[in-house]
């Protein structure tokens, strides 16, 4: 092993050591571990923002864009400028309009996501599994691919009806609002399971992620302490 690999086995073998520390309590190892982590993951964001997004966005344009160009780079300058100025208490009123177009165009993302990601596939993908051609392909699949289609159907209006937050209005007392109708509330409680699944899976997924880092952890604990006393 050579002297720099020496060195950051090392590095990587106190900070492993610092950060499980913390399965005894809070102390001052895990304290200096987790700050070194926030302050280069700080260092990190930053270079990435220069070299991916102000200079090529910003910096580049100005120096090689003609004016008519340069222009269009006018807005996000005003907008940035009035986020600074906001900073000021005599001038916080004007932070109000680069907030209100980063929520507006942070909605619009997650509305045409959420749409166009996962309800319109969804929507399509059901309507797949119901095509009869597609069950024949394989006959001996047949029954389990019906099955399939049946369970995704459930599943999506189930889930669909579960954040249906609909009321009726009371008719014998117009300022209150009734329960859901009967037939929200049934399909609801079947949204439930199907979501209670999917919570569950995606629990597994991140206590197995979280276990992969931890055995990859004490493995690398265990190969830095055989090279250095082991000789390897």
């Amino acid at each position: 092993m050579n002297p720099s690999e020496l060195m950051w086995s090392v590095v990587g073998f106190l900070l492993t050591v610092m950060i499980l520390s913390y399965l005894i309590g809070d102390n001052v190892f895990f304290r200096i571990a987790a700050h070194l982590f926030v302050g280069i993951t700080a260092g990190y964001l930053t270079l990435l923002i220069i070299n991916q997004i102000l200079w090529p966005y910003l910096l580049h344009p100005l120096l090689s864009w003609t004016w008519i160009e340069k222009l269009w780079l006018s807005v996000p300058i005003v907008l940035v400028l009035l986020l600074i100025i906001s900073q000021l208490p005599r001038f916080a009123g004007f932070g109000s309009i680069p907030l209100a177009y980063l929520a507006g165009l942070s909605a619009a993302l997650a509305i045409g996501g959420a749409l166009f990601g996962t309800l319109i596939p969804q929507s399509k993908a059901i309507i797949e599994t119901f095509n009869p051609a597609n069950w024949y392909e394989k006959p001996q699949l047949a029954s389990f691919r019906i099955i399939e289609a049946v369970i995704m159907l459930l599943g999506t209006v189930g889930t669909l009806a579960y954040f249906h937050f609909g009321r009726k209005r009371n008719p014998e007392n117009e300022a209150e609002k009734s329960d859901r109708p009967l037939i929200y509330e049934a399909w609801s409680k079947v949204g439930q399971v199907f979501i209670g699944i999917t919570l569950g899976a995606i629990f597994a997924g991140v206590f197995s992620s979280a276990l992969v880092a931890l055995i990859d952890r004490v493995f690398a604990l265990s190969e830095t302490i055989s090279r250095l006393f082991g000789g390897g």
